[in-house]
């Protein structure tokens, strides 16, 4: 007997209250347990904490001390950074020593904010530590670089040096090429002579500046001057590297046509033959025209004079491709034709041996007009196939003749 609709809502209800109740009452003694767990857990000791306020102090007033000599030495400007990060240092510190106040105080604290508030210390100390101890060090690492300066300028004026003698090299490796190739060929590097001596005679100057700013018994701020002449020198030597990269390219692509010249001439034998025995006209006439285009561009890179070999050889590799194509597409028609005439003797015998055996069927047990239809649609298909001197059309007809072969048996015996 099945419980009526009532029982059955009445013990779904009774389970969801239930379900209910033990969830509320899992989350309760969950809550409780971590609640008496917290409270017994001991007081976090502070050591740690003040160790690190300390610390951070201490690193504070060092950086305090040492943006002073940095001001002093590098003037306000350049020191502009280092002094915003002290500040904010500064007030992470403040922070952290409020913290530590309400540790300190006699009004009574829970162990949870004791433990959230010397969290807090340690991470604000550590963090002004770290910004104070960065930026110190850069500022230490630039003083270095000052004081090694006189060094550091004798590397630099022999750099330039270096560069200058490069630069006539460069020259007459710029003379070679404008007389050897069309000015649009190397206009991209036109200017790069004119650059580098540029960018080098900044170099030198800044390297003056810096030498001038230098005396006997203090080091004065050169770092940038001597950061700007190291970048000088870079540019004149990018700008010359461009120089030899053009050349190099150029020399690439002389050497890709002179390789294109010797491949093309076994590939162009070929294509010359293909074309005096082509698969079809078609395939001919492509081939033909491709072979004509090669051979265009072969005697034009020949020419006497001043030459982009660039361009050059750009217009040899799409003729030659253009050509490889022409050829593949015949050798696949020739494929296709081959393919055609090999299957089409057989598809004829059988395309005559179905039609005259279903002739021969309805000459003796009759049929209805579509049967006769097919028949007749099924012989005019076979007189194309064997008058048409296109093996693929050839055998394209003979299997309608014997697709309407097959359809007139069907429809002549059913």
């Amino acid at each position: 007997m099945m419980p009526d609709l009532g029982t059955v809502l009445g013990l779904v209800v009774g389970i969801v209250v239930v379900a209910f109740v033990v969830l509320t009452v899992g989350g309760v003694v969950l809550l409780s347990r971590r609640a008496r767990r917290d409270a017994l857990a001991p007081p976090p000791g502070r050591t740690d904490a003040g160790v690190a306020l300390v610390r951070a102090d201490t690193d504070l007033r060092d950086g305090l001390d040492e943006l002073g000599y940095a001001v002093a030495q590098f003037g306000e400007d350049r020191t502009r950074d280092f002094r915003a990060a002290l500040d904010a240092a500064k007030a992470d510190l403040d922070r952290a020593f409020r913290y530590q106040q309400r540790l300190d105080d006699a009004e009574p604290d829970s162990d949870r904010q004791r433990r959230e508030w010397t969290r807090e210390i340690q991470t604000l100390a550590t963090r002004v530590s770290t910004t104070v101890q960065a930026e110190s060090a850069r500022f230490q690492q630039l003083r270095r670089s000052e004081a090694d300066a006189p060094q550091t300028i004798a590397v630099m004026r022999r750099n330039i040096a270096a560069a200058r003698d490069r630069r006539v090299g460069s020259e007459a490796t710029f003379a070679d090429l404008k007389k050897r190739y069309p000015d649009e060929t190397i206009a991209v590097i036109a200017g790069n002579l004119d650059g580098a001596a540029s960018a080098l005679d900044r170099a030198e100057k800044a390297v003056d500046d810096a030498e001038a700013a230098l005396t006997a018994t203090t080091v004065s701020a050169v770092t940038d001057q001597l950061d700007a002449a190291e970048a000088a020198v870079r540019e004149s030597a990018q700008l010359l590297d461009a120089i030899d990269r053009r050349r190099d390219e150029l020399a690439k692509a002389v050497a890709g046509i002179q390789a294109i010249e010797a491949e093309e001439k076994l590939s162009l034998e070929a294509a010359r033959d293909l074309r005096d025995a082509p698969p079809d006209p078609d395939s001919g006439a492509e081939v033909n025209t491709a072979i004509a285009a090669l051979e265009a561009e072969l005697v034009t890179v020949k020419a006497k004079g001043r030459r982009d070999p660039v361009a050059d050889l750009d217009r040899l590799v799409d003729a030659s491709d253009k050509l490889d194509i022409a050829v593949a597409a015949a050798r696949n028609q020739q494929r296709r034709l081959d393919g055609a005439r090999s299957a089409l003797e057989g598809a004829l015998v059988s395309a005559r041996t179905q039609l005259a055996a279903v002739s021969d069927y309805i000459g003796a047990h009759g049929g209805g007009a579509g049967a006769r239809t097919r028949l007749a649609e099924g012989q005019r298909e076979l007189l194309v196939a064997e008058n048409e001197s296109d093996p693929v059309a050839a055998l394209d007809a003979a299997r309608r003749a014997q697709t309407h072969a097959r359809d007139a048996d069907a429809l002549a015996r059913y």
